[in-house]
């Protein structure tokens, strides 16, 4: 699958792990209504944050 920039940076986010988990996913609803994520790109950020 081919993720975009935007998917790369989140997934640093995530991975770094100093933001809240509901201000992660603030901005990735964000991202995701401004066509910078995908629906799928959501879905595994979403399980990669459930997961730490």
């Amino acid at each position: 699958m081919n993720h975009g920039r935007s998917y790369g940076l989140c997934k640093k986010i995530v991975a770094v792990g100093k933001m809240g988990k509901e201000q992660m996913l603030e901005k990735f609803d964000v991202l995701v209504l401004s066509g910078g994520l995908t629906e799928d790109d959501y879905t595994e950020l979403v399980a990669e944050i459930n997961k730490n």
